[in-house]
């Protein structure tokens, strides 16, 4: 990458964001496809894992703020505004809409992939070395390891992703929708929760669970996975 894009990317991702710096760099510069796609999955890169880093221990008794996550939705925002494509790839391996995967704070990966969803995001954009689509790969995430601590924001990733067109590749979604309701309501996601029910104890049925999609404010059952 340029000099300059480097630069900017260092001011758009320091904490919090050089916003002066910012946008001097685009006031002087045309930056291309490829060099916006960069600034965004850094932008993305950064917040990975950092809500959990964040809670340990030794990060908080250092007194070390780690947290990007808090500026991310702007950084994203402000790159939209610019032109960023969200599906574009940096070296045809990177893109932000599979990094954000990996931004595990609370809620936040899944708002800004409903902002690069409405802005022309793919649901099923395909990276070169993957043999699946970005539904697919997160459908296949939010299919087990449901005592993972990062587990709660695939599902909400999951659930954007479907409200968006994400499906399987015969057209079909893998859940059940009920009561007249369909996947748009997932477009605000912030208004559904989950819980596991597991099976019965059994040797045919170990690790096997069905998942509970309700609306919180009415505790009504929409889903079921």
């Amino acid at each position: 990458m340029r000099e300059i894009v480097e630069e900017t990317t260092k001011n758009l991702t320091s904490i919090p964001p050089d916003w002066e710096k910012v946008r001097l760099s685009f006031s002087h510069e045309d930056f291309s496809q490829e060099e916006l796609a960069y600034m965004a999955y850094e932008s993305a890169s950064w917040c990975s894992y950092a809500f959990r880093d964040a809670q340990a221990p030794l990060v908080k008794e250092a007194g070390i703020d780690s947290m990007h996550s808090g500026h991310l939705l702007d950084c994203l925002q402000f790159l939209l505004e610019k032109g960023l494509n969200p599906n574009a790839t940096v070296n045809g391996d990177d893109n932000v809409l599979w990094e954000l995967m990996w931004v595990d704070a609370p809620n936040l990966a899944a708002k800004a992939l409903r902002m690069l969803l409405e802005n022309g995001g793919d649901p099923y954009l395909r990276l070169p070395d993957e043999p699946e689509t970005l539904f697919e790969y997160v459908a296949f995430m939010a299919s087990f390891d449901e005592h993972s601590p990062a587990f709660f924001h695939i599902v909400q990733f999951w659930l954007v992703l479907m409200a968006y067109g994400g499906c399987l590749r015969d057209g079909t979604i893998p859940l059940k929708m009920l009561n007249g309701n369909s996947v748009d309501i997932f477009k605000d996601f912030e208004k559904y929760d989950y819980f596991i029910e597991p099976f019965p104890q059994g040797p045919e049925n170990m690790g096997c669970w069905i998942m509970h999609i309700y609306e919180i404010a009415t505790k009504t059952e929409v889903a079921r996975y």
